[in-house]
């Protein structure tokens, strides 16, 4: 007997409930469906099939979250990162095989309708939703995701590293894919895999269905002789077959940027143009609300490419863009509600998923042997928190909105512990001087800053670029914080790529980010804050540890035992199939950063602005935003709708 997610008496049931949630799925068809005039218009040219025949066998169908919406009309938003859908993709999400429901907990079907584990859960069978297809009408089968993994995946030209081991990887061996017919898969694992459910809800279950095989394999020397590649390679201006590959396959948060790409999602780019993006509504799209009238409702998304912030936040107070919740800022909120009746628009305040707006990193790895001890000494990271005036910030740049606390998962997520979230926060500049003193950084230079052992003075640089919480303001109120208590604080402000090189190198000395994968869709998964297991921009925490772990040894530095530990607990918790035990486990860690302070917290628990014209209806008043649910990913922005 097979332990089952989601189906027999389990799923039946299971399903009967969702149709009553607040976006819910059904497997009970309309009795006739309904379509956008403008694909009507196209049926009756001869253009498109009806639309009984574009739509699966069992189309998922939404809750609209007011009413049912009417079809029709360009929903405008913005982006200020070129060639890209940064900001918008709130809105034009990407569809993945399993995703996360309202309540930032339940796993829902999707594109895999339903899913079975095995005893061991070490096998996990997807039932793909048959009949769905591509934009352009290919059908979507089973091989598109074969073609992701042995085509894609393993392939050492496009991937030399191999596919990603946290995502990919259990007991340090990697998944076996096997198709066991054209509508399902079977994912199989040397060790227990249960968290693989939490990954396929977010991005690795959109990565997976990113790859339309029948356009792509054109492109690939398995499908096409290699010199009828060439011959493109030649007229492209590309040396090498993968990077024609690349292009054509190319995607900004999971949506085609390629308007040759077919999608599986509810929109395609239709329009490239260096000022715009054009996204149509997909004909072939596999949803529909309660009434059978087939999702989405709006008939086109125009990205305009805004040249800075400024600019975008200029557009938004002019009623120029209908929805816009990533370039808002909790800064601007007044000026927000100085416009908002003059521009036709209403202020929704999410809940934030960061649990820290702004995370201080000290680079546990750092190469200056004398910055790496004094970073380690647990007491410089309690100092240095305790030198923090996070009452101030939160009165000063969230207006008392936000939450003064030190970096832990929010109170949503299961693992919460108040007292996680409230040490070492006191704001002591008496305390953290004394700290530092015992540490032996008592004697001071003529401007009053530290001195370390060397003789040098005790003076850190925070490398940093501006993105999604409001780091400027924040660290320059820090600077001062611990500038007072006689450490010299320079602020380097660089590009992301800049970031990005200087991070996964190991040169930067204390980084930055927000904590978000704070809530339960990632913090299992992603614990970045609480154990060296990713390398990336993000996390400076422990550069050379997390390269250790992810390399089976190979490269970085082989961490101290109390820090395998923390590698232990994460082990531990993804192979775990008690869920009362996964818990207690990730509050290991949590406690373990309560007590160490890997990273330092600022506010958190903030809320997210985000601004709709009062046009655009079926956006929920409330919810959860960030990229641990994927933004707008479970209020299913398909239903939005235009009245006007």
């Amino acid at each position: 007997m097979c332990k089952q997610q989601a189906t027999s008496y389990v799923w039946v049931v299971g399903a009967f409930l969702i149709v009553f949630t607040l976006l819910g799925f059904s497997g009970v068809a309309a009795a006739q469906y309904n379509e956008a005039p403008m694909l009507a218009q196209q049926v009756q040219a001869g253009l498109l099939p009806p639309v009984d025949e574009r739509l699966p066998e069992n189309p998922a169908i939404v809750e609209p979250v007011e009413q049912i919406g009417k079809y029709g009309g360009t929903l405008r938003t913005t982006t200020i990162a070129a060639n890209s859908i940064l900001g918008p993709h709130v809105i034009l999400m990407g569809e993945g095989l399993l995703r996360t429901d309202t309540d930032y907990q339940t796993i829902v079907p999707n594109l895999a309708e339903r899913w079975e584990f095995s005893d061991d859960y070490r096998v996990l069978t997807l039932y793909l939703r048959k009949g769905v297809r591509w934009s352009d009408g290919a059908p979507f089968t089973a091989d598109d995701i074969m073609f992701w993994w042995e085509d894609v995946q393993l392939n050492e030209d496009l991937f030399p590293s191999g596919p990603s081991r946290r995502n990919w990887y259990a007991g340090g061996e990697r998944m076996n894919l096997v198709k066991v017919d054209d509508y399902t898969i079977r994912m199989e694992f040397a060790v227990p895999n249960p968290l693989i459910l939490r990954r396929l809800a977010h991005g690795p279950g959109m990565e997976m269905v990113d790859y339309p095989k029948h356009y792509l394999k054109q492109f690939h020397p398995k499908y096409t002789p290699m010199e009828e590649i060439q011959k493109m390679l030649d007229a492209e201006g590309f040396d090498f077959w993968y990077q024609l590959f690349e292009d054509r396959a190319e995607r900004s948060f999971s949506m085609s940027m390629n308007p040759d790409l077919p999608s599986i999602d509810a929109y395609y780019l239709k329009t490239k143009e260096p000022e715009r993006l054009v996204f149509e509504r997909n004909p072939y799209y596999w949803k529909t609300d309660p009434e059978g009238n087939q999702l989405p409702y709006i008939d086109q998304i125009l990205v305009r490419k805004a040249a800075d912030i400024t600019t975008a936040n200029a557009w938004i107070v002019t009623g120029q863009d209908d929805f816009n919740g990533f370039h808002t800022s909790l800064q601007q909120l007044p000026t927000y509600r100085q416009y908002e009746q003059q521009s036709d628009y209403r202020i929704l305040l999410y809940r934030g998923t960061f649990g820290t707006e702004v995370l201080i990193q000290f680079n546990q790895t750092i190469e200056d042997p004398v910055l790496r001890e004094i970073f380690q000494d647990v007491r410089f990271r309690r100092a240095m928190s305790h030198a923090i005036n996070r009452e101030e910030i939160n009165e000063v740049l969230y207006f008392g909105l936000g939450e003064p606390r030190n970096t832990t998962v929010l109170p949503i997520a299961s693992a919460y512990k108040e007292e996680f979230a409230k040490a070492y926060i006191e704001y002591d500049p008496d305390l953290a001087n004394q700290l530092l003193d015992e540490m032996g950084l008592d004697k001071r230079d003529s401007e009053g800053f530290r001195l370390r052992p060397d003789g040098r003075r005790l003076s850190i640089t925070i490398d940093y670029t501006e993105s999604d919480t409001p780091k400027t303001p924040t660290l320059e109120l820090v600077k001062e914080y611990w500038e007072a208590v006689g450490v010299q604080t320079q602020l380097n402000y660089m590009t992301n790529t800049l970031v990005a090189e200087r991070a996964t190198a190991n040169l930067i000395q204390v980084g930055i980010h927000h904590a978000d994968r704070s809530t339960d869709p990632l913090v299992f998964t992603e614990p970045f804050w609480y154990a060296p297991v990713q390398v990336g921009w993000e996390q400076t925490t422990w550069p050379l540890y997390a390269q250790w772990y992810n390399t089976g040894g190979a490269a970085g530095e082989e961490p101290p035992e109390h820090v395998k530990e923390l590698i232990d607990i994460f082990n531990a918790m993804q192979r775990t199939t008690d869920e009362d035990e996964r818990v207690q486990l990730l509050q290991q860690l949590l406690q373990r950063q309560a007590e160490n302070l890997w990273t330092l917290g600022t506010v958190g628990n903030a809320p997210f602005v985000i601004v709709v014209q009062n046009a655009v209806r079926n956006v929920p008043e409330t919810g959860w935003w960030g990229w641990d649910g994927y933004f707008g990913y479970p209020y299913h922005p398909e239903q939005f709708y235009l009245d006007r």
